[in-house]
């Protein structure tokens, strides 16, 4: 392995790709939040448990939704607070562990696009009860399984087979040059049992300056479709769940948003 992730160096080689890039990533990201809003009408007290650099709460808070948003990395939170600055919104970004949120009965929605990146059953379970409290009785935890369009048991570790046959072992993801700087993203992809680590080693090259390397492991975790959620979802309190299924026009295809309930 080469290096353990590290959210922070992500997200601050992610923010110098923004620049660079011209994929506008926010409406890239929109057709799951413009979903949302079309099952919860009105003005809902909704938290952004998964910042990142903004995107989604942005997206969210102007969807009309009265929007919290939390993010363990301080990189991530004030990326977050420099996009909601920039749309002339005012959204309360905080640092909070999902288990310990200490919200109780806050929220009407839980957004979450990071739950497959917990390995530990232990961990994920406690993430889910934290969710579980912060929810208003009623409430909702919204969540992304890539198996929740066709949850037949099994289909996560079909998905970790066809990724792996389609990867490429090793290939540079990206490079940008910006204002005298150049970064470079170089991807390694290791299979393991249910688990594939990317080993992302960026090489960041200032003018008249030596070059420096930095590097992270991803770890993409098959192990949670639908079926071995659900158990533990049950366990801390949620009731129905739920599945609804959606065109995402900027990426071409259909996607689907899982819905947890907390009984009212």
């Amino acid at each position: 392995m080469l290096g353990r992730m590290d959210w922070d160096l992500y997200w601050r080689f992610e923010r110098f790709r923004r620049r660079c890039d011209p994929l506008d990533f926010r409406k890239w990201k929109s057709d799951s939040q413009r979903a949302l809003k079309g099952l919860y009408p009105g003005a809902p007290r909704l938290l952004d448990s998964t910042a990142g650099l903004g995107d989604h709460t942005v997206n969210l808070a102007e969807a009309g939704f009265v929007v919290e948003a939390c993010d363990r990395s301080p990189v991530a939170r004030e990326a977050t607070r420099e996009a909601l600055e920039a749309a002339g919104l005012d959204v309360p970004v905080f640092d909070a562990e999902w288990a310990a949120l200490d919200r109780p009965g806050r929220y009407d929605v839980i957004f979450n696009d990071a739950l497959h990146w917990i390995e530990d059953p232990a961990a994920l379970r406690a993430a889910l009860a934290g969710f579980y409290d912060a929810l208003a009785p009623g409430g909702a935890l919204v969540f992304f399984f890539a198996d929740a369009a066709e949850p037949h048991e099994g289909y996560g570790m079909e998905l970790m087979d066809w990724d792996w046959d389609h990867m490429e072992r090793e290939r540079v993801a990206w490079e940008h040059t910006l204002e005298g700087r150049t970064v470079t993203l170089t991807v390694l992809a290791q299979r393991n049992a249910t688990t594939i680590d990317e080993h992302h080693v960026y090489l960041d090259r200032q003018d008249g300056a030596p070059p420096e390397a930095s590097a992270l492991t991803m770890t993409r975790i098959y192990r949670w479709d639908w079926h071995g959620v659900a158990p533990l979802l049950t366990e801390v309190g949620f009731t129905e769940l739920r599945s609804d299924h959606f065109e995402n026009t900027a990426k071409g295809y259909t996607f689907a948003m899982s819905r947890a309930f907390k009984p009212a």
